[in-house]
C-alpha cells in the first residue's frame, strides 16, 4: 500500500491523467490507441510523483503536515529505497518503448514531460526551487506537452488549434502548482524556495488572480476563432475552476486569510 501511496495517485488520477487522452480524443477514437495512451499517461505521471518523493525525502521529513498525511513513504522510512529506484526505472521506460511504437512525435514529447519532471526535481538542478521556472517546467509537464503528445500519439498533427489548447492547459498547471505553494508556504520557509516564497503571499495571489484572468480571456479568444465543440467548451470550463474549487475545499482557511490581506 505505501508503495502505492509513492505514486499518489489521488493528486492526478482524477485530473492529469485525462490531458493526454483528450489531446488524442480529439483527433480520432481508437479503442486500441486510447488503452496504450492510457497506459502512457499513467506512467507519466506516476513516474514524476514519485521521482519528486524520491529527491523530496529530507524536505518532507521537516514538513509536519506530509508525514502525517504520509504523502511521501519515504520520508517515514516505510519502504525500501532499491525498489522504489525500481518502480521508477519501470515507470521511466515503459512509456517511452510504448510511445515509440506509436509515433515518433509523440515518443519525442513524451520523452520531454519525464525530462521536465526529472530536471523539476533532480538535485542540483531543481527547477522546482527556481523562482518563475518552476511554475513554467510545471505547466510544460503536466499541461503542454502530454497534451500534445496525445495529439501525436492519437494520430494527428500538432496544428495551430492543438497547440492553443496545450498552451491553455500549461497556464492552469503553472496555477496549479502557485495555490499549491501557497498552501505550503508557512511549512516551506526555510526548508525549500518556490515562486510563492520567493515574491510573497500577497503578490503570489494576484499572480494567481493574474493567470485566472489570462486563462479566461484566451479561452474566450479560443472560441472565438476556432468551433468547439460542447462538451470540449465544458471540460475547459471546468478546467478554469477545477484549480481554485479543489483547494479550496481542502484548505477554506487558507483561502480566507488570503483574501483578507488581500482586501
Amino acid at each position: 500500500m505505501d508503495y502505492l501511496r509513492l505514486l499518489r495517485t489521488d493528486d492526478w488520477l482524477l485530473g492529469f491523467f485525462w490531458i493526454p487522452i483528450l489531446g488524442a480524443v480529439l483527433v480520432s477514437f481508437s479503442f486500441e490507441r486510447i488503452v496504450f495512451i492510457s497506459l502512457i499517461s499513467f506512467c507519466l505521471f506516476a513516474y514524476a510523483y514519485a521521482i519528486n518523493n524520491y529527491f523530496d525525502v529530507e524536505i518532507d521529513k521537516k514538513h509536519s503536515r506530509k508525514i502525517e498525511s504520509n504523502r511521501n513513504p519515504l520520508a517515514k522510512e516505510n519502504i525500501d529505497k532499491k525498489k522504489v529506484l525500481a518502480i521508477i526505472s519501470i515507470l521511466f521506460i515503459f512509456p517511452l518503448i510504448l510511445s515509440f511504437y506509436l509515433n515518433f512525435t509523440g515518443f519525442v514529447l513524451v520523452f520531454f514531460s519525464i525530462l521536465f519532471s526529472t530536471l523539476y526535481s533532480a538535485r542540483g538542478i531543481r527547477l522546482k526551487e527556481r523562482t518563475g521556472l518552476d511554475l513554467l517546467t510545471h505547466g510544460f509537464m503536466f499541461g503542454l506537452t502530454p497534451f500534445l503528445a496525445g495529439v501525436a500519439l492519437g494520430g494527428g498533427d500538432i496544428s495551430f488549434y492543438s497547440l492553443y489548447i496545450a498552451l491553455l492547459f500549461l497556464v492552469i498547471n503553472c496555477n496549479v502548482l502557485l495555490v499549491h505553494q501557497m498552501i505550503d508556504y508557512k511549512e516551506d520557509i526555510g526548508n525549500t524556495k518556490s515562486t510563492a516564497i520567493d515574491i510573497g503571499l500577497k503578490n503570489s495571489f494576484f499572480l494567481f488572480v493574474l493567470l485566472q484572468v489570462i486563462f479566461l480571456v484566451s479561452f474566450i479568444f479560443f472560441t472565438r476563432f476556432f468551433v468547439v465543440d460542447w462538451w470540449i467548451y465544458y471540460l475547459i470550463m471546468f478546467l478554469l475552476l477545477w484549480v481554485p474549487l479543489k483547494y479550496f475545499r481542502k484548505n477554506r482557511k487558507v483561502y480566507g486569510k488570503l483574501i483578507v490581506w488581500n482586501c
